[in-house]
């Protein structure tokens, strides 16, 4: 049993499409290709080339799970033939999900905080249930962070600093109803201290700068490549700043994790 998924792990490493974006998580291959306007898509070649891959090496793709997903900001939508695999034109999705996250194609995070809120409130179900069932609070607490907490934290990092407000309270007011459950007779910064644990918003601030922190000092880090140059001052400034950051011409790029902390860690 151990054998099999690593010789798969083997094989599926084999794989490799030149000119092409490509990501593989064990037997899930997600392809991407940048089209420049009024350039045509190689997308069905790319398409061909890991069917034709799959054949040789005995995988079967399954086409009905295979999805597009089309990102532009265009005015002017671009038309695209359709990509076929098995003879079947793939379905043009608005959304989809990678590795837990839920991408759309508009680059906002309202489709993945709308699965996350979902996802969630199932499991305060279960917390109403253990509360009625008269479970201590030291464990409530524990089942409130392991069960419910770490979902709303899963890559946290990937889209927090790019969260609009009303999205960071939609996640807040998930911490909020947990906290009325274990303590309904407190309010909630009362069941914060009771609780022994901060406002959502700020445990993902510590998280994101946790994480940036060792991109930044551990040369070795796969993402250390991503930061901006360091700064070079031949004089002593009070505030000295870090990085020397890029010019950006939007908010989506200026919000990304890694330009974000930049600028915060320049400020600090």
């Amino acid at each position: 049993t151990k054998i099999g998924p690593y010789l798969f792990l083997v094989m599926i490493n084999d794989l490799d499409l030149s000119d092409t974006s490509l990501w593989k998580f064990v037997d899930d291959t997600t392809a991407s290709e940048i089209v420049k306007k009024g350039h045509s898509s190689n997308a069905q070649a790319i398409v061909d080339k890991v069917v034709e891959w799959s054949k040789l090496n005995r995988v079967q793709l399954n086409s009905d799970k295979c999805k597009e997903i089309r990102i532009s900001f265009s005015k002017q939508k671009p038309a695209f033939q359709p990509v076929v695999v098995d003879n079947k034109p793939l379905k043009v999705e608005d959304q989809a999900k990678l590795l837990g996250i839920t991408l759309n194609n508009t680059l906002t995070w309202n489709s993945h905080i709308e699965a996350i809120v979902k996802k969630v409130s199932k499991r305060l179900y279960f917390l109403v249930q253990l509360k009625r069932a008269k479970v201590s609070t030291s464990d409530l607490r524990l089942f409130y962070i392991t069960c419910v907490r770490s979902v709303i934290d899963y890559a946290v990092p990937v889209f927090h600093c790019a969260l609009p407000k009303y999205l960071i309270e939609e996640l807040e007011r998930i911490q909020k109803r947990a906290m009325a459950i274990i303590f309904p007779e407190c309010n909630y910064q009362e069941a914060l201290d009771k609780a022994n644990i901060c406002k959502l918003e700020d445990h993902h601030k510590h998280i994101c700068s946790k994480l940036f922190n060792d991109i930044k000092v551990n040369t070795d880090h796969r993402l250390h490549s991503l930061l901006p140059t360091k700064h070079q001052s031949a004089y002593s400034m009070r505030n000295k700043r870090v990085f020397n950051l890029p010019k950006f011409k939007t908010s989506r790029y200026g919000n990304s994790f890694i330009i974000k902390m930049s600028k915060l860690a320049n400020i600090a």
